[in-house]
């Protein structure tokens, strides 16, 4: 009987050490197994992994630029939400997706990563070239923490004045010799960001469009996506197989962050949902709020 009682107690004794080593490991996850996402509005995301901050089409200025005037930036309004950056990229070049680029690669000493005319309007505004890389579309690039694959794209069809016309892709070819203006802001390319972090995949898209065949063997676990009701979603989500969508660039862009969002509005992402879930109602869709931080594992 007291056998079989030290028995007991050194098989329990085992057994609950290891459920206490076991408890431990998963409390204790390496830091880049866990990644943060914060929605700045528009099509821009912060996120943080490990101690690598990343920064995707930052714009907290939130103003239409004027074409003979001036850019500038909204220094308060930007640093209200941005402590910190290591890495900046750009899917393209209008103000709503590069406006604020220069002033936070200055202020955080952050790496640029974008179109020749993304890196031509930094180094306008006083960015250092060694803080710029230069895509045109099918690079690998790899980080300390991550990898990205950038992806050549199209801007999407908008609608103006109850027209639906395709943007000029017009492009700075070089630095300027004055101020940055608004209409010096063109598209200069559109570029979709294929990130892997460890095992989890991420798509960004800026511009609600693609070139549909460069999406092949992609299927990403997270695609953010563009909100376009001109362009129709079907084939590129039977192509991407996405597990989840996160919807952005829904928000009225010219107006503060502090303006919330109205249902109007609000409904634009709710008509892509109702796309994607007609697609495949196992891909699950999150309609983000503004800086609504999301932390995956």
């Amino acid at each position: 009987m007291r056998a079989a009682l030290i028995v007991f107690l050194i098989v329990a004794s085992i057994s609950f050490r290891s459920q206490v080593a076991q408890s431990q490991t998963a409390s204790a996850l390496p830091p880049t197994q866990r990644m943060t996402l914060k929605w700045l509005g528009t099509a821009g995301w912060e996120i943080q992994i490990a101690q690598t901050k990343i920064l995707i089409d930052p714009f907290l200025t939130r103003k239409q630029p004027v074409g003979a005037e001036e850019w500038q930036t909204d220094e308060q309004a930007v640093l209200h939400v941005i402590s910190g950056a290591d890495y900046i990229f750009a899917g393209h070049s209008h103000a709503d997706h590069i406006g604020d680029i220069p002033f936070i690669a200055k202020r955080f000493r952050g790496n640029v990563i974008g179109s020749r005319t993304t890196v031509n309007l930094s180094l306008s505004a006083g960015v250092e070239q060694a803080q710029l890389t230069t895509i045109t579309g099918g690079e690998k690039l790899d980080f300390k923490d991550f990898s990205v694959q950038v992806i050549k794209s199209q801007h999407g069809i908008l609608t103006r004045d109850g027209q639906k016309r395709q943007p000029r892709s017009a492009e700075i070819t070089r630095p300027l010799s004055g101020p940055i203006l608004g209409k010096h802001f063109v598209e200069g390319g559109s570029y979709l960001y294929y990130f892997t972090f460890g095992k989890l995949r991420l798509l960004h898209q800026s511009t609600g469009n693609f070139i549909e065949e460069n999406l092949q063997g992609l299927e990403p676990d997270i695609a953010i996506l563009a909100e376009n009701s001109n362009y129709d979603w079907t084939e590129a989500l039977k192509i991407l197989r996405p597990k989840t969508v996160i919807v952005h660039h829904y928000d009225d862009w010219r107006v503060p962050l502090s303006s919330g969002m109205s249902a109007a509005v609000r409904k634009r992402a709710q008509r892509l949902e109702r796309t994607v879930k007609f697609v495949d109602r196992n891909i699950k869709v999150i309609i983000p709020e503004f800086l609504q931080t999301t932390t995956l594992e």
